[in-house]
């Protein structure tokens, strides 16, 4: 009590000071901190406020209570997103570039898996060949010519033609040979495929520059064809065949009884005898 009667008192003698300066600029307010103000009318009159803030102080708590929410409802779902996966096509190696045997995956739900589509085998191709003929019991002999392939469609048939030469035992017999043959290749669209033929055509005998005649001949045969590249082919086969005399004309008398000339000179159509040979011949081929 003390104090406080103390601070009303100075504060009192202190308003009356500023209320004589109050009352001549027409009225002031003047407001302390701690809830304490004072008001000063123009006319010398002096207004005091006073309200000092309150003590904290504790008291018992009378109830408890729990707070808190709760949620009562389904949570959103979650979706997961799958990345999609594509495939690619692995290839078995070929001799044409990219390959023919495409090895695709197994096919997803929702993907589609594109093969794709085998490239064109070459159509036309000609090159030379080279051999040798074997006939009755001469095995000496020499065998080169031009042979050209033509595909038939995009498998592996094909045609060919042949213009050959065959000479034995120092050109005492010399044939020359046009000839047709059906290719067929197993696997035409690998490196290496293996072939058989059939074949025939038509030849000129020449035996010691004096008797000539003209035969047909048929045969059949086996190969191996392998493809350095797409565009040059080397194969090589073996033909086994039979050749029969077309015209009547006999051989002469002086060449039937020479022993060389008897060996190679073919069978007269009188006789009907054929002649049986067999060949072989390395071919190199290109492609177009």
């Amino acid at each position: 009590m003390n104090r406080r009667f103390a601070l009303l008192v100075g504060t009192f003698g202190l308003l009356s000071m500023i209320g004589s300066e109050a009352a001549e600029a027409g009225g002031r307010r003047v407001w302390f901190g701690g809830g304490g103000g004072v008001r000063v009318h123009g006319r010398g009159s002096v207004g005091v406020h006073w309200s000092s803030p309150p003590r904290p102080t504790w008291r018992p708590r009378a109830s408890w209570s729990i707070g808190g929410s709760i949620y009562v409802g389904t949570r959103a779902p979650r979706y997961r997103y799958y990345r999609p996966y594509y495939y690619t096509e692995a290839y078995v190696p070929s001799y044409y570039g990219a390959s023919y045997y495409p090895v695709a995956p197994a096919a997803q739900p929702g993907y589609l898996v594109a093969v794709a589509p085998r490239p064109e085998l070459p159509k036309f191709g000609i090159g030379l060949f080279a051999g040798g003929s074997s006939v009755e019991d001469v095995n000496e002999s020499s065998d080169l010519g031009v042979v050209g392939r033509l595909r038939l469609g995009r498998g592996g048939l094909m045609l060919e033609g042949e213009l050959g030469k065959t000479s034995y035992e120092s050109d005492l017999r010399v044939d020359r040979r046009l000839g047709a043959s059906l290719v067929y290749e197993i696997g035409a669209h690998n490196r290496l495929a293996p072939y058989i033929l059939g074949g025939f055509g038509v030849q000129q005998a020449d035996v010691a520059g004096t008797y000539s005649t003209t035969q047909n001949f048929a045969e059949l045969g086996i190969g191996l064809r392998y493809a350095i590249t797409p565009k040059f082919h080397l194969a090589v086969d073996v033909r086994a065949g039979s050749r029969g005399t077309m015209e009547s004309d006999d051989p002469s008398r002086e060449l039937v009884m020479g022993t060389v000339a008897r060996t190679v000179a073919p069978p007269s159509s009188a006789s009907d005898e054929s002649e049986e040979y067999t060949r072989a011949r390395l071919s190199a081929l290109l492609y177009f």
